[in-house]
């Protein structure tokens, strides 16, 4: 199964902000089980640079445009707090990405 993994990075003086815009998206757009797996919700760390966040979907058979479409929908209401930035990506497995290659997983 594919993964939606996005990481945030922002500033800690926009952290209240931030968060505040968290609890709403999560109202706003609850995870969807339908779609996939939440294998984490939210993981944070901060450093000299601010704080970044990071959030990790495992995602269904067949449910990966509905997925992506979802997860652009609860990104889209940060992209108005100045100094957040973010990043969507779709990562695979081993698995997956020796698909159709002369290659498999070792056993």
């Amino acid at each position: 199964m594919p993964y939606i993994i996005v990481q945030l990075w922002y500033p800690t003086d926009i952290n209240t902000e931030v968060t505040e815009k968290f609890f709403e998206v999560v109202k706003e757009f609850p995870f969807d089980k339908s779609l996939g797996k939440e294998t984490i919700q939210v993981a944070s760390n901060t450093n000299k640079k601010g704080i970044e966040v990071l959030s990790v979907m495992e995602v269904k058979q067949g449910k990966l445009e509905e997925a992506w479409k979802w997860g652009r929908n609860r990104m889209g209401a940060f992209q108005s707090i100045k100094g957040l930035e973010y990043d969507m990506r779709l990562w695979t497995t081993l698995a997956e990405a020796l698909e159709g290659s002369e290659h498999s997983l070792p056993e």
